[in-house]
């Protein structure tokens, strides 16, 4: 009699497993965030003009973030093959909240406890951080085998000749 035991990496697992249980975990932290005596909804009468703006374009970004992040776990979770794809044009509200950081601070002044020093770490952190999880997605032989297939590669933005590595067991099993 033959039993067909699959192989671990055909279940979600690792680091991917991490960030689709991180994420209703952050939508829930943005949340709740908002409620803070020192929201954007909260202090906005105090801003100038153009602060109010950038400090809007970044709530807007980071909501944008949190529910792209949502969506990109359910799709993880479905195994849908553009899941990078959600995750990178996600990833475009952080850049651009990162983004509006520099003419707020540099304008407007930097909050208490803020320096330029800070304000150049987040930049390059976002900009590394993307470059970390495309090369995750790339060379993950786990991410690989649980999708099946690296059609998720080819329907990205930034990895469409890339060719993902072997997967652990034959497609198609």
């Amino acid at each position: 009699m033959y039993y067909y035991y699959p192989h671990p990496y055909r279940k979600l697992g690792g680091l991917l497993k991490f960030f689709v249980a991180m994420a209703p975990i952050l939508l829930f932290f943005h949340v709740a965030g908002q409620f803070s005596p020192a929201s954007f909804w909260n202090a906005w009468p105090s801003y100038m003009a153009g602060e109010f703006w950038l400090r809007l374009a970044m709530q807007l970004c980071q909501a944008y973030t949190a529910i792209i992040s949502i969506l990109w776990a359910a799709m993880v979770l479905r195994r849908d093959p553009r899941f990078v794809r959600a995750w990178q044009l996600g990833y475009i509200g952080s850049v651009v909240s990162a983004a509006a950081r520099w003419p707020l601070y540099l304008v407007y002044g930097y909050p208490r406890g803020v320096t330029l020093a800070a304000n150049i770490c987040v930049t390059v952190g976002v900009l590394a951080v993307f470059g970390l999880w495309m090369l995750y997605y790339a060379r993950s032989v786990r991410v690989r085998t649980y999708m099946g297939t690296d059609r998720y590669l080819r329907l990205a933005f930034f990895t469409k000749r890339t060719r993902g590595p072997a997967p652990m067991v034959p497609d198609g099993t």
